[in-house]
């Protein structure tokens, strides 16, 4: 979908300690040859619950928006993301950030976005068509957290990446801002949510650590799809939202500046977002995911917030976000740096 009117006014990201990838390969957390391929350098480690790095992230991004003449209140939207444990079993996490972002009493409902890894474009896709069609919302505050601490496996949980602990935040919101959405537009091949289900049998209460590679083998061993249909469907499903997302903007392929993509290893990255994708940006944040790691439904935000703390961004420059995530989904966006 084509917006006119829609910016991201503040954004807020935080990370845990950077700690080398050559330390877990020291003591077999993490193979040699898999370090290898991904080409990761370090990842992030929190000792904070995802939760509280969300206040953290929110009120950076609720400070900068009010800065820039943003209103953020009762009457706002929040909306919080995440793929992993916050902290609490069955606890609403995004009610108590709220709270604490924006006091006891809200005219809205917070909500959690559950996309997964694609949650930063999920988010910012429900905050805009909530704004376009409820002219009394003056805001949306989205919060993005997630934490993959014991006894999760943040080496093994998906191949090619390595998964990092991190929050991110956004303020959307009309009039003005610091980035301007110019559309944005997703997909989604129901075929592949196999790979995350595997044989996996519907159960009454939570089980032990989930193994996702022996869900993907339990997946491809049915015959539904081979490795290549899954390579090959993704592939398409990338390529389309891309073109949609440039089209709806606007935008040739060959005039994108930035490129911001889920924080994944060096060959994943140009399997996914490379080899097969016809644009040719300026620069890319790849190499910094190869420092953090996939921070799970944070990476896009997080990303937009680096370009913007560090003044990477020149006046107008044309940034292509793509998202994917466990469904299988597939999003892509196109921002413009027009209030930088």
């Amino acid at each position: 979908m084509r917006f006119d009117d829609i910016w991201i006014a503040g954004t807020g990201g935080t990370l845990g300690d950077l700690v080398p990838v050559a330390e877990a390969v020291a003591d077999g957390s993490y193979a040699a040859d898999a370090a290898a391929s991904t080409g990761m350098i370090s990842y992030s480690r929190s000792a904070e619950a995802p939760p509280e790095m969300a206040v953290t992230v929110g009120r950076q991004a609720v400070k900068e928006a009010a800065e820039k003449g943003a209103r953020v209140d009762a009457d706002s939207l929040v909306l919080h993301s995440h793929g992993h444990f916050q902290g609490i079993d069955m606890w609403p996490a995004a009610c108590w950030i709220a709270r604490e972002l924006l006091g006891p009493t809200l005219n809205s409902m917070p909500m959690t976005v559950a996309a997964w890894s694609n949650g930063s474009l999920a988010s910012l896709d429900v905050a805009a068509s909530t704004l376009l069609a409820r002219p009394d919302v003056p805001s949306a505050l989205l919060t993005l957290a997630d934490r993959f601490a014991p006894p999760s496996d943040r080496w093994y949980t998906s191949p090619g990446m390595v998964f990092g602990d991190g929050a991110a935040a956004a303020v959307v919101t009309r009039g003005s801002g610091r980035l301007r959405l110019r559309s944005l537009v997703s997909e989604t091949d129901t075929v592949l949510e196999g790979l995350s289900r595997g044989a996996e049998p519907f159960r009454t209460a939570p089980g032990e650590k989930p193994d996702m590679r022996r869900r993907t083998r339990e997946f491809l061993a049915t015959g539904e799809v081979s490795l290549r249909d899954v390579q090959n469907r993704s592939v398409e499903r990338t390529r389309s939202v891309v073109g949609r997302a440039l089209a709806e903007a606007d935008v040739a392929p060959d005039a994108v500046d930035w490129l911001v993509t889920p924080f994944v290893g060096r060959t994943l990255h140009r399997e996914s977002f490379v080899r097969h994708l016809d644009i040719a940006p300026r620069d890319s944040l790849h190499e910094l995911g190869l420092t953090i790691g996939h921070l799970g439904p944070c990476d896009q935000l997080y990303g937009l917030d680096h370009l913007l703390k560090n003044d990477l961004l020149n006046p107008g420059d044309r940034i292509l976000v793509i998202g994917t995530g466990m469904g299988f989904t597939f999003s892509a966006a196109v921002l413009t740096a027009d209030g930088v």
